[in-house]
């Protein structure tokens, strides 16, 4: 178990869209996948930690339901369930926007269970797809792809990389990858577990190895909501209830993340607010789904 306790971020996110998809309508994404490749003993670790996270009367609430509808409901009351969603369902349009415009090429980093590449949709099928992530994770995900059978698309490569001690770029050039075309990159859910010094070296990292009018879309939080002035309590209360044991560390501040994105090299294209996400996505919705205001999802462009 060690393994997937290393995962559980990762697994969590996983069987997060796999609820959506069975349980919310109409749907943004459609992904199955966590149902497949997560592990009974490791969804009652997820719904033990997400639980103990919830409001108390919240749980005590959800307790009293079968063991089978505990987990769906622990995670569709977490806080950060609408962002899991909506932030995939913004990264896959752009891409498809891209791959609209010729790009050829999609790097998703941190991609722990991304399931894209299993269910890639038509507008994919050309694309090289690569997945960069801590061996331990990938290993893992490797092995479950094995255990369930699934065969891995010929479009798909894994990258192990350990972007704490390895450039992206030098990771990347263990591939096929081919840094002269412009390519998609994506960076989800991730950002506010690093140090600002470490945000700053990926960002620049993804700079520094891809091609004029390359694409990246990655996730942050509000940086003025991380300190104990915090304006947002909703912020607060998602902090509260993360499936993970990791400290959030750092985010980026809305008002300077184009200067701050400029002096890496990269364009601000657009900087989706959880407000403008619930507008965009979630408005008219009858099953509850919304995003944490305090999250934002951006768009840059090389």
């Amino acid at each position: 178990m060690e393994q997937a306790r290393a995962s559980v971020t990762a697994l969590g996110a996983a069987l997060m869209r796999a609820v959506h998809t069975r349980l919310d309508r109409p749907r943004l994404i459609d992904d199955p996948w966590g149902d497949r490749l997560v592990l009974e003993s490791e969804r009652q670790a997820v719904a033990n930690l997400v639980l103990r996270g919830l409001d108390p009367a919240m749980r005590a609430k959800i307790e009293t339901l079968d063991s089978v509808a505990v987990l769906d409901a622990a995670l569709r009351a977490h806080l950060g369930y609408g962002w899991a969603i909506v932030r995939t369902r913004y990264a896959e349009d752009a891409l498809e926007a891209a791959v609209a415009r010729g790009i050829r090429q999609y790097v998703i980093v941190g991609a722990g269970f991304d399931s894209f590449a299993l269910r890639q949709p038509v507008f994919a099928r050309d694309v090289a797809i690569f997945e960069i992530d801590q061996p331990t994770t990938q290993d893992l995900k490797r092995q479950r792809l094995r255990d369930s059978r699934v065969q891995v698309p010929r479009n798909l490569h894994f990258v192990p990389a350990d972007l704490g001690q390895e450039e992206l770029g030098r990771a990347l050039a263990r591939s096929s990858f081919r840094p002269t075309e412009p390519t998609f990159f994506s960076w989800l859910g991730v950002t506010q577990y690093l140090t600002r010094e470490a945000n700053v070296a990926t960002l620049r990292g993804i700079a520094d190895c891809s091609a004029e009018e390359s694409e990246l879309v990655f996730t942050y939080v509000d940086e003025r909501e991380l300190g104990p002035d915090r304006q947002s309590v909703d912020l607060g209360r998602v902090q509260g209830t993360v499936i993970s044991t990791e400290p959030w560390l750092s985010g980026f501040t809305p008002a300077r993340l184009a200067h701050d994105l400029r002096a890496i090299g990269l364009i601000l294209v657009e900087d989706l607010s959880g407000e403008e996400a619930q507008h965009r996505y979630c408005r008219g919705r009858s099953d509850g789904l919304s995003p944490a205001l305090s999250f934002h999802v951006a768009h840059t462009r090389r």
